[in-house]
């Protein structure tokens, strides 16, 4: 999956992964905070990235995982990393 995706495509992506760890009820916004309004707890984000990792095939230094309070920050760091691997 080592091409350029839109922020709606990632977003398909992390619902899909995100649902295998908490109950979404409704639809998944770039605004959502990880904790706060998903669900996710520290020891969840540390497998919920894992397979964000796994899946868009990237790699994310779990010392940044801190970094991720919202949707979009997270689809912001897939992109730049899908984009930082594209141009090898």
């Amino acid at each position: 999956m080592k091409h350029e995706l839109t922020q709606e495509e990632i977003l398909v992506e992390i619902k899909d992964i995100l649902s295998e760890y908490v109950e979404i009820t409704r639809p998944l916004t770039p605004a959502d905070r990880l904790i706060d309004d998903l669900g996710l707890d520290s020891f969840l984000i540390v497998y919920f990235i894992t397979e964000i990792e796994d899946c868009f095939e990237i790699d994310i230094p779990e010392t940044d995982f801190i970094e991720f309070v919202t949707v979009r920050d997270l689809c912001e760091r897939i992109q730049l990393e899908i984009k930082k691997h594209s141009t090898y």
